[in-house]
């Protein structure tokens, strides 16, 4: 995740030098500015009589925490332990035959040599239940990917949909030794028909001029996803979008717009009977003086690649005030520092069930969370 004061994008250079940066050091770095991460593109002031979601009617929430987070911890000496700074987070949640699946990023520190300075590395994982709340992790069949030759890469952030009877999962890979090579890092893609076991499928965006990455695949609330003008459509970071007619095989190109929130969470359609055009890209960034919270930006089927409005409000945001957990803290007491990201909330993962969205956001990059939001209001 990275993003500058006006909402757009970093550098490559930027995004690496806080992926790196030493926990001592980004203690204090990571918390609610207004100065540095307001982002440009918000309203200082509102309306006496502003309610965010009366005046943008298009919105969805308002979400509330569950009272039982975060409902997923890092498993201590497993391949999800942990590290400071990271744990388990950033997954994708479907349900299927009435089981939930959170497909997860796990962390643990670097446990292979590499001349990067980088000092952890992730794989995923499968978690399961039958509620959505209490969930167990699948020892079974995870982790997923870092086997053989694939030990040496990193992957990261989850994204999931289903088009037929065949699932489609997109995370990053990342090469720490090769990071800006989009031949080993970036987008990639495995397929799966039961969500259990997955066949890798490779970098997505092999001959692209410049990393591809935290690509999310239009869908709907159920997890489907979703053709604009007969292609299935996908939003990537810094100012690309890319177009498929089977989910496998993607061409992206560079967009002319941009929009607040410099990485994409999950793109939303067909959830609303009452607007089926709209479009709906949940986006993590900064945020009136949040260093990671998240957004929405309306589009629509016309036009996938064009802003028409956004929030000037986060939807999720950290309250480390009430939360400890949210403030780069142990869950439990007597609460010892574990994350340097302490004003950071950030999720890939939203589905549809009981007349309620379920998003499963990090909590300080450490551990998962749940938040849900009416369907209608």
């Amino acid at each position: 995740m990275s993003s500058d004061e006006k909402g757009t994008t970093q550098t490559a250079t930027g995004w690496f030098e806080w992926q790196t940066t030493n926990a001592g050091k980004i203690w204090n770095r990571y918390v609610f500015d207004l100065e540095k991460y307001w982002g440009g593109v918000f309203p200082k002031e509102l309306p006496p009589d502003f309610e965010l979601f009366r005046d943008y009617p298009w919105a969805v929430g308002p979400f509330t925490k569950h009272g039982g987070n975060p409902i997923l911890h890092p498993t201590p000496g497993g391949w999800d332990c942990g590290h400071f700074d990271g744990g388990v987070h950033n997954g994708a949640i479907v349900r299927h035959d009435g089981t939930w699946y959170y497909i997860y990023r796990g962390e643990r520190p670097i446990d292979f040599e590499s001349k990067s300075d980088i000092d952890y590395v992730c794989d995923i994982g499968i978690a399961t239940s039958t509620d959505g709340i209490r969930f167990t992790k699948d020892d079974a069949h995870s982790p997923l990917f870092r086997r053989g030759d694939a030990r040496r890469f990193s992957y990261e952030d989850v994204n999931i949909a289903r088009s037929g009877d065949t699932w489609y999962l997109f995370c990053n890979q990342w090469d720490w030794e090769r990071f800006t090579d989009p031949r080993f890092s970036g987008t990639f893609l495995a397929t799966s028909r039961d969500l259990l076991h997955w066949e890798p499928r490779g970098i997505v965006f092999p001959d692209a001029a410049r990393t591809h990455r935290n690509a999310v695949v239009l869908q709907t609330p159920e997890n489907e996803a979703v053709r604009v003008n007969g292609r299935f459509v996908m939003h990537i970071n810094d100012g690309l979008m890319a177009y498929s007619d089977d989910m496998v095989h993607w061409e992206s190109r560079e967009i002319a717009h941009q929009w607040p929130g410099g990485e994409g969470c999950f793109a939303l359609a067909g959830h609303d009977p009452a607007r089926p055009d709209d479009i709906i890209l949940f986006t993590g960034g900064h945020h009136c003086g949040h260093f990671y919270a998240v957004g929405q930006v309306l589009f629509s089927m016309d036009d996938p690649e064009k802003p028409l409005a956004w929030l000037p409000r986060p939807v999720l945001e950290a309250e480390g005030d009430k939360y400890p957990w949210e403030n780069g803290c142990d869950a439990n007491p007597p609460h010892e520092p574990l994350s340097g990201f302490r004003d950071c909330i950030f999720f890939n993962g939203l589905t549809r069930h009981d007349g309620r969205y379920w998003v499963y956001y990090g909590g300080s990059e450490y551990y998962t969370c749940l938040a849900t939001a009416p369907v209608a209001r």
